[in-house]
């Protein structure tokens, strides 16, 4: 590149100009003192014009060359090299969805069925029926007369857990008995409609089905009264609907306190 020094000063290869060594004799003519003053005024009037057109070649080399820095600059100091910029990219979290809960369902415990004796104390079977009155059987296997009804039967037959007490007067007629079975909610659906498809009556409160039936015997009457409840089937056999119910509640508490998991 071109200084602005060397455009302002001669070449180097250029020569000086020799001096004159001697002086042409020529004959001294002298001017008029205005013509002389028109001549000085001439010269120095070219020597004007030449400084004014020295000064613009330069002039311009110093616009071209500021205008070459600038553009220089401009290329090379818009972006500094080697830097980047960094972008953040938002990360979005997925939305955690709730993932719902599955509580096991609790597998109640084994019906418990307790003794006879504690089912229906006897100081209370005394009290319901007669004071002669006495446990004459505790067995957890119940007998089949041959007169039930086939739902009976088979609600006896596939029961997981049985229970048959028999109190009465000794040497006597008298007496009642109670079933208790753990059987399935099938079980208990089809007894259900078969009893009162029989002429059983009854009512049904917070799932609880208590049904009776009463009618005459050949020595006394015969009431019979059922409760059913979930997978529990009470069966109560006597001689009124008073005490069959009466034992039919008693022996249900007593089911109930020996089982506290389960809803009776």
């Amino acid at each position: 590149m071109l200084s602005l020094n060397s455009l302002a000063s001669p070449a180097s290869g250029a020569k000086p100009r020799p001096a004159q060594a001697t002086q042409r004799q020529s004959k001294k003519y002298s001017l008029p003192r205005d013509s002389e003053q028109r001549y000085s005024s001439g010269m120095d009037s070219g020597r004007e014009s030449s400084s004014v057109v020295a000064q613009r070649p330069r002039a311009r080399m110093t616009f071209a060359a500021a205008s070459a820095l600038v553009t220089l600059l401009a290329l090379s100091g818009c972006v500094p090299s080697g830097s980047t910029t960094a972008v953040s990219t938002p990360t979005s979290t997925p939305p955690t969805s709730a993932t719902p809960s599955s509580t096991p369902i609790p597998t109640p415990d084994p019906l418990v069925v307790v003794g006879c004796d504690t089912l229906l104390p006897l100081a209370t079977a005394k009290g319901l029926f007669s004071p002669s009155t006495l446990l004459l059987d505790d067995s957890n296997t119940v007998p089949l007369y041959g007169s039930e009804i086939a739902e009976v039967v088979a609600a006896i037959t596939n029961a997981s857990v049985t229970k048959n007490c028999i109190w009465g007067i000794p040497n006597s007629d008298g007496s009642f008995s109670v079933v208790v079975a753990d059987i399935a909610e099938p079980e208990i659906t089809n007894l259900t409609s078969a009893l009162v498809a029989g002429g059983y009556v009854g009512t049904t409160t917070d799932g609880l089905t208590t049904l009776d039936f009463e009618t005459d015997g050949e020595v006394s009457s015969l009431a019979y009264t059922h409760v059913l409840v979930n997978d529990l089937w009470i069966f109560v056999r006597g001689t009124s609907l008073d005490l069959t119910e009466s034992v039919a509640t008693t022996v249900l508490d007593e089911i109930r306190l020996a089982n506290p998991t389960r809803t009776y």
